[in-house]
């Protein structure tokens, strides 16, 4: 039987002036994008054959709630937020403009993510939970590179599950690697507590890989930014390292 391809695209701010993000050029892309393509998360079914997207998002900045969320709401599509769990407070008076310009790369730096709360609370994850639009995942808890023999991995890895699935009263399925980073020992726990491993190969996916629990995604900011078409040559050369990431056991 075969299966359908999928491509994982990763976002992390769609508005930010620093890196001249602007969330207009994002909005043009997502309607190419729901225009042409069936848009899933992991593990949702997908069509016997042809091309899925499944959208994520890391770090889950305020801009996502303000510009992504309307976006999926007007076109009744989903996406995954990857969540850092530390940074993430209930509730914010802060001013929206003080929340959306704090530069993508101060976010998780004191003060900015206590003083101007650049993340999404506690309220709006569960709002958009609560929508069904929006399928939150573990992004860790401090957002750690769990390649490192230093890193906590049961605090990061299951502790961060834990926190989400109290906090929203949801089933936690997906982890995404923090910098697309991990070792054997890692995955091996994210096997055991989540139904996928998210991470950044440069890779369209075949189906959804059970047996590995792992799901390549790749960069898409060249391709929102600048109004590129996913077309057969970009879909024949994901398929290829595809193929090259399984057969290097990666």
């Amino acid at each position: 039987m075969k299966h359908a391809r999928v491509i994982t695209l990763m976002f992390h701010r769609v508005n930010d002036v620093t890196l001249g993000y602007c969330p207009e050029v994002f909005a043009q892309y997502l309607h190419y994008l729901v225009q042409h393509f069936p848009i899933v998360v992991p593990g949702e079914q997908l069509p016997q054959s042809g091309i899925a997207i499944c959208l994520t998002f890391d770090d889950a900045y305020y801009d996502f709630y303000h510009n992504v969320y309307p976006l999926l709401k007007k076109y009744q599509v989903k996406a995954l937020l990857a969540v850092p769990v530390k940074y993430i407070v209930d509730e914010t008076t802060i001013a929206d403009e003080t929340r959306l310009q704090v530069p993508y790369v101060q976010g998780m730096e004191d003060p900015s993510y206590a003083n101007k709360i650049p993340f999404c609370t506690w309220n709006e994850l569960r709002e958009m939970s609560e929508s069904g639009l929006v399928e939150i995942a573990s992004h860790s808890l401090s957002h750690a590179n769990l390649s490192k023999s230093t890193t906590d991995l049961s605090e990061e890895i299951i502790i961060s599950q834990k926190i989400l699935q109290e906090k929203l009263n949801i089933p936690i399925k997906n982890f995404v690697y923090p910098y697309g980073c991990f070792s054997k020992k890692a995955h091996q726990i994210v096997r055991k507590h989540y139904e996928f491993g998210i991470r950044i190969g440069s890779a369209l996916n075949v189906g959804w890989d059970q047996s590995r629990h792992f799901v390549y995604r790749i960069n898409a900011d060249p391709l929102w930014t600048r109004q590129k078409p996913i077309n057969n040559s970009l879909i024949n050369k994901l398929t290829l390292k595809y193929w090259i990431n399984r057969l290097r056991l990666k």
